[in-house]
């Protein structure tokens, strides 16, 4: 495994020469007039307020993918998993990729993502309501080259189940998906767990902000404490409690599994301690979770991959003072590299 210390000194990839026509293309349309859900168009206004930024991440995320890949661009086909309104999947097919599917499991968003290649006229190659399950299955018919994701990884519920997927799909599979959880950013991570924190404890509600969901939750801990307590009316309260905390980062079939398992020889699971890692017990979507560079490598190492990290890059197209602080950051990730990174793009890739 390689982890590039200076990525944010990064030359003009092929694709930056896409960003200003794309660019004019989204510019050209009315958000407000789009007939979508009310979280998917407020998630794709979040994007073109920042695009610009999005699309310099998307043109990077491209170009780590063709320094991977033995196709040539024009032969790829790729999936956008979990591609949201899909933006990234759209400037891939804009920029010439043969062929691109974007995936999510979210119908609202998969409607959102085809009404809105349709305002773009982009010709999409499929538009797909799967998850990690069904992915592969609903793919059977294409051979998938890459697989690409922007602020997906930290969420899926099982990584190692994710990889041996895409490596069953094709032996010479490329992935490149950037997070925001940088284990190795000291103040990011410390901001991610305040978010851990308030999904396990008080749950979260779509005014918190721009980003934060369509429907109101409830605290994780309560969701698997009302699970352990529905499937095992006879525990005694301390160990419902017990439970309930120590399931922490488990969907419903594996927390009763644990429980089953602690009723039988009262061993009990063992949270990560050094994260505060939590999950949504109800469809195992992790709250931004964070895990460790060692992780990856062994996870990705598993399922046979190479894996690269590469450092990622702040937005220096805010405005005012914000900008200046961005180039200031970027400066700090040439210095410290990922200790200082706001993201990481995490590369997979077999070995030739």
């Amino acid at each position: 495994m390689r982890f590039s210390y200076f990525a944010c000194m990064r030359s003009a990839g092929e694709f930056q020469k896409f960003i200003r026509p794309f660019s004019q293309k989204l510019l050209a349309l009315d958000v407000g007039l789009l007939p979508m859900s009310a979280y998917s168009k407020r998630y794709l206004q979040h994007l073109f307020d920042h695009h610009l930024y999005y699309l310099e991440i998307y043109a990077d995320v491209l170009d780590q993918l063709m320094r991977h890949s033995s196709k040539a661009q024009a032969e790829i086909h790729l999936v956008d998993f979990g591609a949201g309104n899909g933006l990234l999947g759209f400037f891939a097919k804009f920029a010439g990729f043969k062929k691109v599917w974007l995936c999510d499991m979210d119908a609202h968003f998969v409607n959102a993502s085809k009404l809105l290649a349709g305002a773009l006229e982009l010709d999409m190659d499929g538009f797909i309501n799967c998850n990690v399950d069904t992915l592969q299955s609903a793919l059977a018919d294409h051979q998938i080259d890459a697989v690409i994701a922007t602020d997906v990884i930290e969420h899926i519920y099982s990584l190692e189940d994710f990889l041996a997927t895409i490596a069953n799909m094709n032996p010479a599979m490329v992935t490149v998906f950037t997070t925001a959880s940088n284990p190795d950013n000291f103040l990011k991570c410390r901001q991610l767990k305040k978010l851990q924190l308030q999904d396990e404890l008080h749950g979260s509600n779509p005014s918190d902000s721009q980003l934060a969901g369509s429907e109101k939750t409830e605290a994780f801990f309560v969701s698997r404490k009302k699970i352990i307590a529905e499937m095992f009316p006879h525990l005694p309260k301390t160990d419902l409690i017990s439970l309930s905390i120590a399931t922490r980062g488990l969907i419903k079939a594996d927390i009763v599994t644990a429980v089953n398992t602690y009723l039988q020889n009262g061993t009990k699971p063992q949270p990560d301690t050094r994260w505060a890692n939590t999950c949504n017990p109800l469809n195992g979507s992790w709250t931004e979770r964070i895990l460790g560079i060692e992780v990856y490598k062994r996870i990705y190492k598993q399922q046979g991959f190479n894996v690269e990290l590469q450092n990622g890059f702040y937005n220096t197209h805010r405005g005012g003072w914000k900008r200046y602080i961005n180039f200031a950051g970027n400066i700090f990730v040439i210095l410290t590299g990922k200790y200082a990174a706001p993201f990481i793009s995490i590369i997979g890739y077999k070995p030739s």
